[in-house]
């Protein structure tokens, strides 16, 4: 499979699973393409998790999170066997005033013939 066969193939995976899961706020979405337990990389800490880190309706719901501006989402590296995406944006209230930008890397990996997500390190400013 070509270099560009590949990233195509993981920003479609990344946006059925991972941006559904989020706008849907439903995390068994995002179960579908995460394997437990996953690095999870906040605020300086590195920690093993055996579930998502980041609940979309809780986050929503404290924040008044409606809609994200300025989404950007790119595959930085990738070669058969893994990948880093990134991805950014920023925050927003239903009246569209801004909230908090937030910029996140996620670690993939293969498994079989799927992409796992296996990390995620992300920035709140």
């Amino acid at each position: 499979m070509s270099y560009e066969n590949l990233k195509q193939k993981l920003a479609n995976l990344y946006q059925d699973y991972y941006v559904r899961g989020f706008k849907e706020n439903d995390i068994t979405i995002i179960d579908q393409i995460v394997e437990y337990p996953m690095v999870y990389i906040k605020d300086g800490k590195v920690a093993m998790v055996d579930e998502y880190p980041v609940n979309p309706g809780e986050l929503k719901s404290a924040i008044g999170w409606d809609h994200s501006i300025n989404w950007k989402m790119d595959v930085s590296a990738i070669n058969e066997n893994e990948a880093h995406l990134t991805a950014s944006a920023t925050r927003c209230r239903a009246d569209g005033s801004e909230i908090e930008d937030v910029a996140a890397v996620y670690f993939f990996k293969r498994v079989g013939e799927e992409w796992k997500m296996f990390g995620l390190a992300d920035i709140v400013s």
